[in-house]
C-alpha cells in the first residue's frame, strides 16, 4: 500500500520501495548527480550571498554614504549572480541527462517486457492500458525525476538562507521557523490526494486509449454501421470523466501555493512588526534587517518550489507504481536456446486448458508424423485457436505433454521450442518497411535471393515486380497492399525461414481461387519436405491434408476421409 494510501506523511514517502527503487536506477550515474549536487550547492550559496549583500548595500552605501562601495558592492552583487547562474546551468545540464538516460532505460525494458510476457497476460490486457503506461505513466514519471532536481536545489538554497536569516538575528528567526509547519502542512494533505488521483488519471486514460484504439481498428465497422455519433458519445462520455479528474487534480495543485504564500505573508508581517520594533530601537541595523527580510523572503520561494515538487512527485510514484508492477510480471524465458531436439515424428498427449473456469481443451491426442500434412477443421469455438496457440508454444496447456521423436518437450528452452515453426495467420501482420525487410523479417543480414526465391513460391512476386521488387515500399500493416497480397507476403516470409513446421491459421482465406490453387501447388512440393499444419474451413484447402483434425468443444477426433460438408460444419 502506498503511503498516501495508508495515511502516513509524505516524509513516509522517502522510506517507500517504489522512490528507493526509483533512486536504485540513479545509482549508475551517481557521477554526474554528486558534481550536479555541488553546484547546486554552489548555487545556494550564491543565493544567500545575494540576500547577504541587501545589508552592506544598504548600510555602507545608503546609511554612511561611502562612495568607495558604489563601485565594489555592484560588481559583487553583478558576480554572484553570475556564479549562480553558471552553476544552474551547468547542473540543469547534467540532470537533465541523467534524467533521458533513465527513461531511456525504463522505455527499453518496458517495451522488453511487454514482448516477454506470456500471450495469455496480454490478452487478458487493454491495448489503451498498455499504451497508457509508455506515454502517460512514462511523461509522469519524467516530471517526478525534474523535480527531484528541484527539491534537492530547494533545500541547499533553503540551507543557506536559513544561515544568512540566523546570522542576521538568531531571535527573529526562531519566531519566524514556527510558521515553517504551517507552510509544509499543504505538502502532507494535498500531496496524499494527489497520489490518489494519480492513479485513476493513469486508469481512465489507459481506458480512452484503448477505446481510440478500438475504433481504428474497427472504422470499417463502424462506418459501415453508420455508427460515428454513438462511438462518439461513449468517447465523449469517457472523456468527460477524465475531465472531470484532471479538475479534482488542478484544483489540488493549483490551491497549494495560495495557501503556502498565505501563511508565508502571516509570518513575514509578525516579522516585519518585531524587526522594525528592533530597528527603531537601535538594537538592529537597517541593513541587517532587511537583509534579514530579504532572506526570509527568498526562503518561501525554495518552499514553494518543494510544495511544486511534491505535488510532481506525489504523482511521478503513483505512475512509477504502474511501471514497475508491469516490469515486475513474471516473463518468458528466451535466452538464447540451447541445442533443439531434431524433429521428428510428433505427438501431443492428454492436452487441456483451462482459463478461470471455463474448459478449452480436455485431453486431446494428436500425433503429427515428420513431413506429414495435417487439416484442423471444426466450428468457431471448437478450440482449434487454443491448440494452435499450445503447438506454437504461444500458451502453456494446463495439463498434459508433448513430445518430439519421443523426447518431452519440457526441459527444451522455449526459444527453441518455437524455432521449429513458421507461421502465417488468418490477419497477417506486416510492418512498414520494404518488401525484403518483411519478408526477410529480423534477419540482420538478408539474403536477397532467399526472400525472392520465397516471393516467387509463394506467388508474391506477380505483383511485386511490377511495384518495384524487394524495394517495395510496405505501409504500416500492409495498408497499400490487398488482402490476398498481403497473405502472400506473410507466406513468403514463413516459407523463407525454412523452419521444420508451417503453420497456417486459415492463411489462405483471403485469396481468390486461381491465387489459393497456387499456394496449394506450393503446399504439395512442400510435402514430405515440413509438416503442414493447416486450420481450415474451405474444403480446398483441406484436401491438400493426409488426414483431418476435427475440433469441437474442446475435443478432438480424426476424420479419415473427410466430406466437404464436414469441414463446413
Amino acid at each position: 500500500m502506498s503511503a498516501s494510501a495508508s495515511g502516513e506523511p509524505p516524509v513516509a514517502i522517502l522510506r517507500s520501495p517504489t522512490f528507493r527503487r526509483l533512486l536504485a536506477t540513479l545509482r549508475p550515474h551517481r557521477g554526474r548527480i554528486a558534481m550536479a549536487m555541488l553546484l547546486m550547492a554552489l548555487s545556494g550559496a550564491a543565493a544567500a550571498a545575494g540576500a547577504y549583500m541587501i545589508k552592506p548595500v544598504l548600510d555602507r552605501i545608503f546609511i554612511e554614504r561611502n562612495a568607495d562601495m558604489l563601485l565594489w558592492l555592484p560588481l559583487g552583487v553583478v558576480l554572484i549572480y553570475a556564479v549562480k547562474g553558471s552553476a544552474d546551468y551547468l547542473q540543469g545540464v547534467m540532470l537533465a541527462g541523467v534524467e533521458e538516460r533513465v527513461l531511456r532505460g525504463l522505455r527499453e525494458k518496458l517495451y522488453q517486457q511487454t514482448l516477454r510476457l506470456p500471450l495469455v497476460r496480454l490478452l487478458g490486457s487493454s491495448h489503451g492500458g498498455v499504451l497508457s503506461r509508455m506515454s502517460l505513466d512514462l511523461t509522469l514519471l519524467q516530471q517526478g525525476l525534474s523535480v527531484l532536481a528541484h527539491f534537492f536545489l530547494s533545500s541547499f538554497t533553503i540551507i543557506a538562507l536559513m544561515g544568512v536569516v540566523l546570522y542576521q538575528s538568531w531571535q527573529l528567526a526562531l519566531l519566524s521557523f514556527i510558521t515553517l509547519p504551517l507552510a509544509f502542512y499543504p505538502l502532507i494533505r494535498f500531496g496524499q490526494k494527489l497520489r490518489q488521483r494519480g492513479e485513476n488519471q493513469q486508469e481512465q486514460m489507459g481506458e480512452i486509449l484503448d477505446q481510440f484504439s478500438q475504433s481504428l481498428t474497427g472504422i470499417e465497422v463502424i462506418k459501415t454501421h453508420g455508427s460515428e455519433a454513438y462511438e462518439q458519445q461513449r468517447f465523449a462520455r469517457q472523456a468527460q470523466r477524465y475531465f472531470l479528474l484532471m479538475m479534482r487534480i488542478w484544483r489540488i495543485q493549483k490551491a497549494t501555493v495560495p495557501i503556502m504564500e498565505l501563511i508565508g505573508a502571516l509570518g513575514v508581517a509578525v516579522i516585519i512588526y518585531l524587526g522594525g520594533s528592533q530597528v527603531v530601537a537601535g538594537e538592529m541595523s537597517t541593513g541587517a534587517f532587511f537583509s534579514f527580510l530579504t532572506a526570509l523572503i527568498m526562503l518561501y520561494e525554495p518552499l514553494r518550489q518543494l510544495s511544486s515538487a511534491n505535488n510532481q512527485l506525489q504523482q511521478g510514484l503513483s505512475a512509477a507504481d504502474r511501471l514497475f508492477a508491469w516490469i515486475d510480471q513474471p516473463a518468458e524465458d528466451l535466452q538464447m536456446p540451447a541445442p533443439a531436439i531434431p524433429w521428428g515424428d510428433w505427438q501431443c498427449r492428454g492436452l487441456s486448458l483451462r482459463l478461470g473456469d471455463e474448459a478449452i481443451l480436455e485431453d486431446v491426442d494428436i500425433d503429427f508424423p515428420k513431413g506429414s500434412t495435417t487439416a484442423i477443421v471444426g466450428p468457431s469455438g471448437g478450440g482449434k485457436t487454443s491448440l494452435i496457440r499450445i503447438v506454437l508454444g504461444l500458451i502453456p496447456p494446463s495439463a498434459g505433454q508433448i513430445r518430439i521423436a519421443s523426447q518431452p518437450i519440457n526441459d527444451l528452452a522455449l526459444a527453441a521450442y518455437r524455432r521449429y515453426f513458421a507461421f502465417v495467420g488468418q490477419d497477417p501482420v506486416l510492418f512498414s518497411g520494404s518488401a525484403l525487410s518483411n519478408i526477410a523479417y529480423a534477419d540482420a543480414m538478408p539474403d536477397r535471393q532467399r526472400a525472392e526465391a520465397a516471393a516467387r513460391q509463394a506467388h508474391a512476386w506477380e505483383y511485386l515486380a511490377v511495384m518495384g521488387g524487394l524495394d517495395t515500399v510496405i505501409a504500416g500493416d500492409g495498408a497499400n497492399l490487398s488482402g490476398g497480397q498481403r497473405q502472400r507476403l506473410a507466406i513468403a516470409r514463413a516459407l523463407y525461414l525454412n523452419r521444420p513446421v508451417l503453420v497456417f491459421d486459415e492463411a489462405t482465406s483471403n485469396l481468390d481461387a486461381d491465387s489459393e490453387e497456387r499456394i496449394a501447388e506450393t503446399l504439395r512440393a512442400l510435402h514430405g519436405q515440413k509438416t503442414i499444419i493447416i486450420v481450415a474451413h474451405r474444403p480446398r484447402t483441406a484436401e491438400l491434408a493426409d488426414r483431418v483434425i476435427r475440433m469441437e468443444r474442446g475435443r478432438a477426433s480424426t476424420l479419415e476421409q473427410p466430406t466437404a460438408a464436414v469441414i463446413h460444419s
